[in-house]
C-alpha cells in the first residue's frame, strides 16, 4: 500500500473512531436533597480520597433512591441515576465498582452503577466521566458497540478504554487504527494500528497504566485476527497477520505486573498452525503451551 493510500485510510480511520464527546453536567442543589447512607458505594480501595464522593439521595418529593457525585465543596451533586419524571424508576441501588484513570493531564472516573429498572428487573451500567474543573462531565466513550458490556469485570472495560485511547493517539500521528482488532482481558489490552511503509504496530498495556507498556512493529500486509485470554495473573495476546511473500504468521505477547513482552519462541511453536490463518485452533494451541510451561 502506498504512503498516500495509508495517509488517506488513516484519516478515514480517525473519522471512523467514535467521537469523544461530553454532556453538560446535570447538577442538583445539595441543600434540596435528602441524603441516605443505606446504599453500597464504591470500594474505598478503588476510590481515592480526592475524587468526588458518591452519595445516595432522594430528590424533593421522591420516594425512590437516586445517586450522584458530591462536588463544589458539598454544595452540588452531579446526577448519575435518577427516576424518570412521574415514575419510581430507574432507581440507583448501588455502585459496586469504580476506578480512576489518568490519561495525560486528564482524570477520568469509571463507575459501574447498579440500578433497578422495574420492580423485577435489575441492571448494571458503566459510566465514564471526565473530572474537569471539579465538576465531572459525562463522556460517550463507552457508547461504541465494541465496548465490553457490564457482565465483564470493570478492569476489562478500563482496558478497552486504554486501547481506544492508544488507537486515537496513533491515528493522530497518521497511522490507521485497526479498532476491530482490539483485544482485551481483565488485566490488559492489545491495540493494533497500520503504519505507513507496510508496518503494523502492536501496543500492549494494562488498565492501570496511562501508556502502553510495549510497542512493537512488524512488517504486515494486513492483520487477519486477534485473540486474548487471561492465565493466572498474566494476559496473553495472539495475532495472526499476513506478511507479503510469507503467508500467515503468528505473534504472541504476554503482559503482567512486571510489564509486557513479545514471546517469539511461542510464536515459532505455532508456526505450522499459523499457516492456516485460523485463530481459534491457534488460540487453543497457545493455551496448551502456556499451561504446559506453567505446570
Amino acid at each position: 500500500m502506498s504512503r498516500l493510500a495509508i495517509a488517506a485510510s488513516s484519516l478515514l480511520a480517525l473519522a471512523a473512531l467514535p467521537t469523544v464527546g461530553h454532556a453538560q453536567a446535570d447538577l442538583r442543589d445539595a441543600a434540596s436533597l435528602r441524603f441516605d447512607s443505606g446504599f453500597a458505594g464504591p470500594p474505598a480501595r478503588t476510590w481515592p480520597t480526592d475524587a468526588p464522593p458518591v452519595r445516595f439521595y432522594f430528590g424533593p418529593g421522591a420516594s425512590a433512591p437516586s445517586c450522584g457525585l458530591l462536588v463544589a465543596s458539598g454544595r452540588q451533586v452531579v446526577s448519575l441515576v435518577e427516576p424518570d419524571e412521574g415514575s419510581d424508576f430507574p432507581q440507583c441501588i448501588g455502585v459496586p465498582a469504580a476506578m480512576v484513570l489518568r490519561q495525560g493531564q486528564q482524570r477520568f472516573l469509571l463507575l459501574r452503577v447498579k440500578q433497578k429498572d422495574t420492580r423485577e428487573d435489575i441492571s448494571l451500567n458503566d459510566m465514564l466521566l471526565l473530572d474537569a474543573g471539579g465538576v465531572p462531565q459525562a463522556r460517550d466513550d463507552l457508547s461504541a458497540t465494541t465496548a465490553p458490556d457490564a457482565t465483564q469485570p470493570l478492569t476489562q472495560v478500563a482496558a478497552w478504554l486504554r486501547a481506544r485511547w492508544a488507537n486515537q493517539a496513533e491515528a493522530e500521528q497518521g497511522a490507521r487504527a485497526l479498532q476491530e482488532h482490539t483485544a482485551t482481558t481483565p488485566g490488559g489490552y492489545l491495540a493494533v494500528s497500520q503504519q505507513p511503509g507496510g508496518q503494523c504496530q502492536f501496543s500492549v498495556g494494562t488498565p492501570e497504566g496511562p501508556a502502553p507498556s510495549l510497542k512493537v512493529g512488524h512488517p504486515c500486509e494486513r492483520v487477519v485476527a486477534t485473540s486474548a485470554f487471561q492465565q493466572g495473573a498474566a494476559s496473553w495476546f495472539l495475532v495472526v497477520l499476513q506478511v507479503h511473500g510469507a503467508g500467515a504468521q503468528a505473534l504472541v505477547f504476554e503482559s503482567d505486573a512486571k510489564g509486557a513482552r513479545e514471546v517469539p519462541e511461542l510464536a515459532s511453536a505455532l508456526k505450522t498452525k499459523a499457516a492456516d490463518g485460523k485463530i481459534l485452533p491457534l488460540r487453543q494451541a497457545l493455551q496448551k503451551l502456556v499451561r504446559k510451561a506453567r505446570s
